[in-house]
């Protein structure tokens, strides 16, 4: 089975990530509570948190 775990995206609407896909994570310019996500081919995700939440998330998945 495929661990997703669930993030809010900037708009506040639900999004499953799969953690095993994702290749690395930083926070997004001019904010200190947003998080940039890249994952498979290009694919870039803006999600609520800070790094240290939006981290800790995607371990536990």
């Amino acid at each position: 089975m495929i661990p997703f775990v669930t993030l809010t995206d900037t708009r506040g609407q639900k999004i499953s990530v799969n953690p095993e896909i994702v290749q690395f994570i930083r926070t997004a310019d001019n904010t200190h509570d947003e998080c940039l996500i890249v994952f498979g081919k290009d694919q870039l995700l803006r999600v609520r948190g800070t790094l240290e939440e939006v981290t800790e998330v995607l371990r536990e998945g």
